[in-house]
């Protein structure tokens, strides 16, 4: 399902490219934050629980959500 970064929430696993082109990786949303133009999401690789990050989108930028683990 594609929608917009500002409908995240916590649970999503999102498909995004990452680090390079073509590598695309799969991550757990733990969290969102607004930061001025953007979106912040705290995310964990979805394989590796201990490797964490964030991502910073466009408010108006789709992203591509494959699962919701809160379900």
């Amino acid at each position: 399902m594609i929608m917009r970064a500002s409908e995240l929430k916590p649970g999503h696993v999102i498909r995004v490219e990452f680090g390079d082109y073509d590598n695309w990786q799969s991550f757990v949303v733990d969290g969102i934050r607004q930061a001025k133009d953007s979106i912040v999401a705290d995310v964990h690789y979805r394989k590796y629980d201990t490797a964490k990050t964030d991502i910073s989108f466009r408010s108006d930028e789709t992203v591509e959500v494959i699962a919701d683990e809160t379900a």
